[in-house]
């Protein structure tokens, strides 16, 4: 029986592991320079946790949770999201008392059951950040704009609009607030007021508009629908209206551009007030010089000279939207969950997806600092050199060469011809081959060979 990684999942390896990793460790030096402090939780909760955080009337919940039992009968669950674990942490450990106001962040694996495509696996990497103990909308602010700084150092920028490859882009912040538990439910009536007016709305947001009408407004299949609902931010309370117009001065004062949309209520459950996603439009298109206006889009070539391109969708997909980094404030949460009255903030992106779309949209420079190594194959023309050159290629792994510290050494191979191991150090991508030969150890030296050009010159084993 031949096995394969089970679907939706996929084996990270080479260049894209590198990448991942190089991401991580980003993010991780990102977010120290703002004073978080990294947190490592369980994969696995109970899933009694999940589902009083993030809610029963949820996809997540009801469609995507990974469950399962151990051998004692009892119920756990694959963690679906980073926060609700970190809350759980937060709280067992009591980490408002030892630091009264507390920043932490997590990168690793999320488990959700959904149907795979490209960049969104059931298994895959989240980095996200939690900033608790300030209610005021400058962390709010702190987290948005971490998670814009995370996402521009890897090349995906703000207010960057271009046509690349038959693609539109264009990345914007998307704001809105969702109220607070004083002012939640005149939103939802205004909200039922209108779903109500609606006919045709499917299966789900018939259900969900007894249970959670909020969530109707993020549904796949009828969001199409939904061209004038009520601007809920027009029935926030005093106090969130106040703290909505200073976030978004706030955003305005640090020349971040963002978008107010009023469809936007996010997925998970315990969010109130703020709620915001960071997302790239693409437009999948074709050029039509002869397109006529009204079913036009837009846009500017290379040398900025506007032109319109005609969209293979229907108008409604016309500006697809890739959410890359997502989050809100949840000041009931910690409550929720038996901890003490705690407000608190957060944000988390989806690393393969930031990944494939730095590589695909992003700026020139996106791998400028990602350090790759240059691959070293240490070879023996003759098998009673061995040892030497062993002790070599450890000591080089350890220390580096004396030109170039960033390397990555492969061998020796014992009892392999030359040839072999020449071809070898090919097949790997090896940039040069130091070769142990007997009549120039004598002397104290190797050959080394360019794996690029061939050519092969002498070198003191000293001097390397």
């Amino acid at each position: 029986m031949n096995y394969r990684a089970p679907r939706g999942t996929h084996d990270i390896f080479g260049e894209d592991a590198a990448k991942m990793s190089w991401l991580e460790q980003k993010a991780r030096d990102i977010f120290k320079k703002h004073g978080f402090e990294e947190v490592r939780t369980p994969i696995f909760e109970e899933s009694s946790l999940f589902i009083r955080s993030v809610g029963q009337p949820t996809d997540i919940v009801e469609k995507e949770m990974y469950t399962f039992e151990d051998k004692k009968g009892r119920k756990l669950a694959l963690r679906p999201e980073g926060t609700t674990s970190l809350v759980r942490a937060f709280i067992e450990h009591k980490m408002d008392v030892l630091m009264p106001v507390s920043k932490f962040f997590y990168a690793g694996e999320m488990f959700r059951y959904e149907r795979p495509q490209s960049g969104r696996y059931r298994q895959f990497h989240q980095i996200g950040a939690e900033f608790f103990c300030v209610s005021s909308p400058v962390a709010d602010a702190e987290i948005i704009l971490l998670a814009c700084d995370l996402l521009d150092f890897v090349g995906i920028n703000e207010m960057e609009a271009r046509f690349d490859n038959g693609h539109f882009f264009e990345m914007k912040v998307h704001l809105n607030s969702l109220g607070c538990r004083k002012c939640r439910h005149v939103l939802r009536e205004k909200l039922v007021e209108y779903l109500i007016s609606l006919s045709n709305l499917c299966e789900n947001c018939l259900r969900r508009l007894v249970k959670n009408p909020l969530r109707i407004l993020d549904c796949k299949t009828d969001s199409y629908k939904f061209t004038e609902i009520p601007q809920l931010s027009s029935y926030l309370c005093d106090e969130c209206k106040h703290d909505f117009d200073l976030l978004k001065s706030l955003l305005e004062v640090a020349k971040c551009d963002y978008v107010v949309d009023n469809k936007l209520v996010r997925g998970l459950d315990y969010y109130t007030k703020t709620v915001f996603e960071i997302c790239c439009s693409d437009i999948l298109s074709s050029i039509n010089s002869s397109t006529p206006i009204k079913d036009a889009v837009n846009c500017y070539d290379q040398n900025f000279k506007p032109y319109y391109i005609k969209a293979r969708r229907m108008n409604k997909d016309l500006n697809r939207r890739i959410t890359l980094a997502a989050g809100g404030r949840y000041d009931n949460l910690v409550k929720d969950l038996s901890g003490q009255d705690t407000p608190a903030v957060g944000f988390a992106l989806g690393s393969e997806r930031v990944l494939i779309v730095a590589e695909k949209f992003g700026s020139p420079e996106f791998y400028k600092s990602f350090r790759k190594f240059e691959k070293v194959y240490v070879a023996i023309a003759d098998q009673e050199l061995f040892k030497e050159a062993f002790s070599f290629a450890v000591k080089i792994a350890r220390n580096g060469l004396k030109n170039s510290k960033d390397i990555s050494v492969f061998g020796p191979i014992n009892d392999k011809s030359l040839t072999w191991q020449l071809k070898f150090a090919d097949k790997i991508g090896a940039r040069k081959t130091i070769i142990f030969v007997k009549t120039e150890f004598k002397k104290g030296k190797v050959l080394v060979k360019n794996m690029e050009n061939k050519v092969q010159t002498e070198a003191s084993i000293c001097e390397l």
